[in-house]
């Protein structure tokens, strides 16, 4: 038989010849001709395996297989469906451990090994071609396991020598990086982990900025000191941008994901090696890391549309006294931060569901740092439901609620917190300034929605915050709300008193405070039809607030708004208007500074 072998182009064209009969078979299987033809062609390929294998396994030591002969090793690979089979050490282990040998030191070899792989899996239907996938993807396990424990093994002796192993080390991070699937084996996995430790304590581990290498992203889902080295590597090559570029991650992360919300029991799995089984607080601070290193298309369609369950896993950490509420509170954040209303049209959860289960965890536990970590989500939540339907949405409670309409959310933070015993007197602090910026929040849309029919509940609560001296962190988005009102307030109030949209001045927008002040004056001369002011709160701050505990930029805000008035009712008599004089007489050092900074002019 070995002389019908003969050069590497007679085996491809009998290939060739072999493949087109299978094409001709397949067009004529019911013909009474089939049978017999389908036993020919099957003794064809018979004979053309072994004559492959006698010349790859015949080749200089010097030539690899894969690198030259990849077009007939590709092929002969189906006979390795019965690798396990077959105990004769001079047939099918022979060739494997060469090409295994080979693969340990040459890149291209392993590309062109997964190539062969990714070409069965498209051409063939799954369910012929699986058990045949099955049996290499043990053996590719088993070979880059045990490379890695010989690696692993030098260093632990001291007999690694960077300038005699690069290639080696090279070869084995390059599998693992391109082909992260390999991970999911488990003695893989820890011999991997061991490896990037070791070896990043004697190289400082870079990559080729010019390939992507997803396995990067999976070492978030390492301890620690791998995560380090995961981090610096993922900085360096950038955001995924795509879920396509999630692709070669995804076996991974559906047991990842999986592994959520309840400890990961040992699977039942066709291949032959133990399954990896990772504990559900490294699978939280790796899908933490990962979330904070894609880009919103690939966060919405690789993580949301790929795993609807996701965003119920993260909400029922947040909503539970869980080991890993911190990283899910995290998760959620990253969630809103990155998707903005998207958000809810991925999910069946709403806005205010999402709310009630916020506030209700917070009643819930006495626990301070949760308190903070949960009313810190209510400011990217509004960012998330920018749109004013969604603002509603937010604001609405239903009719089985304590609170009605926008109040609700007011009456939380302002009145049923401060009097609970669950919260510290900083966390109460804590949730007045998240109202505020709520608030401010809606002053500032555009167009702007503030709430002003519910001053009533947070009007008083802003004053006694600007009074407070002792939190001088949490005071300040008290002074900066009061400052957006009142030049919200002057903005709509010479814009409906003149008629028309009052324009700032060139060079008025190019100075700090100055400039933020014309920008939110032209978003509410734009919108200033059914604006309401606030009086009273305007009395309040003015007249019985001593104005010396008051910063500069609150000086700045309340001459802005009186260089606006004084275009409304320049002649307006001493008996109607607010006594400001007075005001203005006390702060005359921060009027002065103002004047001197020389970056306005009426």
């Amino acid at each position: 038989m070995s002389g019908r072998i003969g050069g590497r182009g007679d085996l491809l064209d009998r290939w060739r010849d072999i493949e087109e009969e299978e094409e001709r078979e397949g067009e004529n299987a019911g013909s009474h001709a089939s049978g017999s033809n389908q036993r020919r062609l099957h003794q064809l390929k018979e004979q053309w395996f072994v004559d492959a294998f006698n010349f790859l396994i015949c080749l200089p030591k010097e030539t690899h297989i894969w690198c030259d002969s990849w077009d007939l090793m590709g092929p002969l690979l189906e006979t390795f469906y019965n690798y396990f089979k077959d105990e004769r050490q001079d047939s099918l282990r022979l060739l494997w451990k060469r090409i295994s040998e080979e693969m340990k030191i040459c890149i291209r070899c392993i590309s062109q090994h997964h190539q062969a792989l990714e070409m069965y899996r498209m051409e063939y239907e799954l369910s012929s071609i699986g058990p045949l996938l099955n049996v290499l993807q043990s053996l590719d396990e088993e070979r880059v396991a045990q490379h890695l424990r010989e690696i692993n093994e030098r260093m632990a002796k001291k007999d690694y020598f960077p300038a005699h192993d690069n290639a080696e080390v090279v070869s084995v991070m390059y599998e693992v990086l391109m082909h992260p699937v390999l991970l999911n084996d488990k003695s893989l996995f820890f011999e991997f982990e061991a490896f990037i430790e070791a070896i990043d304590n004697v190289h400082e581990l870079a990559l080729d900025r010019n390939q992507q290498f997803p396995g990067v992203y999976a070492l978030f889902f390492f301890k620690r000191r791998v995560r380090f080295v995961a981090h610096r590597l993922a900085e360096s090559m950038g955001k995924l941008r795509r879920a396509v570029d999630l692709e070669p991650l995804q076996k991974l992360l559906k047991k990842f994901i999986g592994s959520l919300e309840t400890e990961v029991m040992p699977s039942i799995s066709e291949n032959l090696r133990p399954r990896l089984e990772l504990d559900r607080s490294a699978a939280w601070i790796g899908i933490k890391s990962l979330i904070g290193f894609l880009e919103p298309p690939a966060l919405e369609e690789g993580i949301l549309e790929s795993y609807p369950i996701f965003l119920d896993v993260v909400l029922n950490q947040v909503s539970s006294d869980s080991p890993v509420f911190s990283h899910a509170v995290t998760c959620l954040k990253l969630l809103f931060e990155m998707l903005g209303c998207k958000l809810w049209l991925r999910s069946a959860l709403s806005p205010s569901i999402m709310r009630s289960t916020l506030v209700g965890q917070c009643f819930h536990s006495r626990n301070e740092k949760i308190h903070k970590d949960i009313f810190e989500l209510f400011q990217p939540l509004l960012q998330a439901c920018i749109y004013i339907l969604f603002i509603h949405y937010f604001f609405s409670l239903s009719s089985t609620d304590v609170c009605v309409g926008k109040e609700g959310i007011f009456f939380i933070f302002l009145q049923q917190v401060p009097v609970s015993s669950n919260f510290s007197v900083l966390t109460r602090q804590k949730a007045r300034q998240i109202a505020f910026l709520i608030i401010r929040r809606g002053y500032n849309m555009n167009p702007p929605s503030p709430p002003f029919e519910c001053s009533h509940m947070w009007g008083p609560s802003l004053v006694s915050s600007l009074k407070d001296l002792f939190y001088p962190s949490l005071r300040q988005p008290a002074l900066d709300l009061i400052q957006t009102i009142l030049v919200s307030d002057a903005a709509a109030l010479i814009s409906s008193s003149l008629s028309f949209h009052t324009r700032p001045r060139a060079e008025e927008e190019k100075f700090g405070a100055w400039g933020a002040f014309s920008s939110q004056n032209l978003v509410v001369s734009q919108e200033y039809r059914g604006w309401m002011c606030i009086p009273m709160l305007w009395t309040d701050v003015l007249v019985e607030i001593d104005p010396t505990v008051l910063p500069l930029s609150f000086s700045k805000a309340v001459f802005w708004a009186r260089s606006r008035l004084l275009f409304v009712e320049p002649d307006i008599s001493g008996e109607t208007y607010l006594p400001i004089q007075s005001w203005f007489v006390i702060c005359r050092r921060n009027v002065l500074c103002i004047w001197m900074e020389g970056s306005y002019g009426l």
